[in-house]
């Protein structure tokens, strides 16, 4: 069978089983890490216009519930989450570890955590499409020639009108897998990068967090000294 026109849903049609077999697993894999770029491009804009807003807090009048105030204004951040399950768990209950700034702040890296375990979900799928994207369009390219050399036996005859249609399955084999791999790549990269500034961020406002928590933790205990007879 040759192809009509060249095109590339023909150059699919002529294609042996086994390689379509290997193109429609990597359309699926592209549509899948297309659907997942997309969705983590939503994602990390919204936590930018957040995390932008919650940098605008004061610490120097850093009080519990309005550091809480400001999270939850600003929800979308990975920051303002990881500090409202902080406060939710620690902070409102009482207690002397809700005084400790030590014991906040490494309570809030736990929390941090688990904020950037969610964001990082379905990231692998982008690793192993980035990596295996090429490999399974080399499986086709392979493939391919293989069916090429066979036609020339089966024919008898090495001329262009043979050879072609399985040279053409092999490269559209590697383009595909080319097509599937490069955009999982890049995405990975940049958004691996941005995590990584989330948790350099989430160890900079554990910091301030800390030191604030305790200098509230002073004032409070100041006050109550005064009002004891």
């Amino acid at each position: 069978m040759t192809p009509g026109n060249g095109s590339f849903w023909d150059l699919v049609q002529i294609a042996s089983p086994f390689a379509k077999f290997i193109l429609f697993l990597l359309g699926a894999m592209s549509v899948i890490s297309w659907a997942i770029i997309i969705e983590k491009v939503l994602l990390l804009a919204r936590v930018r216009r957040a995390d932008r807003g919650l940098a605008q807090y004061r610490w120097l009048q850093f009080e519990p519930r309005s550091l809480a105030g400001e999270c939850r204004r600003f929800r979308a951040s990975l920051l303002s989450r990881a500090y409202l399950i902080v406060h939710r768990d620690l902070i409102e209950r009482g207690g002397d570890h809700a005084q400790d700034g030590e014991v906040v702040g490494r309570e809030f890296a736990r929390a941090v955590a688990i904020e950037l375990h969610r964001a990082e979900r379905m990231m692998p799928f982008l690793a192993t499409c980035s990596s295996a994207g090429p490999f399974l369009g080399l499986l086709g390219t392979v493939w391919g020639i293989i069916t090429a050399f066979q036609r020339i036996g089966i024919w008898g005859s090495a001329n262009i009108a043979v050879v072609a249609p399985g040279i053409a399955e092999a490269l559209v084999a590697t383009a595909v897998g080319l097509f599937a791999a490069i955009p999982a790549l890049i995405a990975y990269n940049f958004l691996a990068n941005w995590l990584r500034k989330q948790a350099e961020a989430a160890d900079a406002f554990a910091d301030d967090l800390t030191v604030a928590i305790d200098r509230w933790a002073a004032k409070k205990n100041e006050q109550g000294s005064r009002v004891v007879p």
